[in-house]
C-alpha cells in the first residue's frame, strides 16, 4: 500500500513539475496583424515651425504615441550633413493630445521650436500601444530654414 503511494505521489509530482516547464516569454506584436509602417509624406518649414503629412500604414490604431528626432545641422553642437543621424532633441505626442491629429491613414504634425535660420535633420519615430513592438522609423530628412 505504501509502496502504491509513494509511485502515485512521484507520478502526480512528475507531471506537476512537467507543467512548470516550457517557453515562457511575454505576447509579442504579430506582423500581420498589429504592426504599422510610417512614411513622411510632406514636409515643410516655415521660420521656427516644421509642418509635417505622415502617412501611416498596417495597424493604423495601434499608433500610440510619435517622436519627431531633430538634429542641428552645423554650428556649435550639431551634427555634419553626411554624419549618422544622432538625435539630440525629441518631441513626443502622444494619441491622447490635442496635436495627434490623425485622420484615415494621415497624421498631420505641426513643430514651432525650431531656431530660425539653422536647418535641422529630423525623423519621426513612431510607437505602438504594444509595450513589445518596436519603433517604427521614418527616413531621415533636412528641414532648411
Amino acid at each position: 500500500m505504501r509502496i502504491r503511494y509513494f509511485v502515485f505521489s512521484l507520478l502526480a509530482l512528475l507531471l506537476v513539475s512537467g507543467c512548470a516547464l516550457g517557453k515562457k516569454e511575454w505576447p509579442a506584436a504579430r506582423e500581420s496583424d498589429d504592426a504599422f509602417e510610417l512614411e513622411v509624406i510632406a514636409a515643410q518649414r516655415k521660420d521656427q515651425c516644421l509642418t509635417l503629412q505622415v502617412g501611416v500604414r498596417g495597424a493604423v490604431n495601434r499608433l500610440y504615441r510619435v517622436s519627431i528626432q531633430l538634429e542641428r545641422v552645423g554650428g556649435e553642437g550639431g551634427g555634419c550633413p553626411g554624419c549618422p543621424f544622432v538625435p539630440r532633441e525629441a518631441v513626443h505626442i502622444t494619441r491622447d493630445q490635442q496635436e495627434f491629429s490623425l485622420k484615415g491613414n494621415f497624421l498631420d504634425l505641426s513643430l514651432c521650436t525650431l531656431e530660425p535660420g539653422v536647418p535641422y535633420r529630423f525623423r519621426v519615430a513612431g510607437k505602438s500601444e504594444l509595450p513589445t513592438a518596436p519603433l517604427v522609423y521614418t527616413d531621415v530628412f533636412v528641414a532648411d530654414p
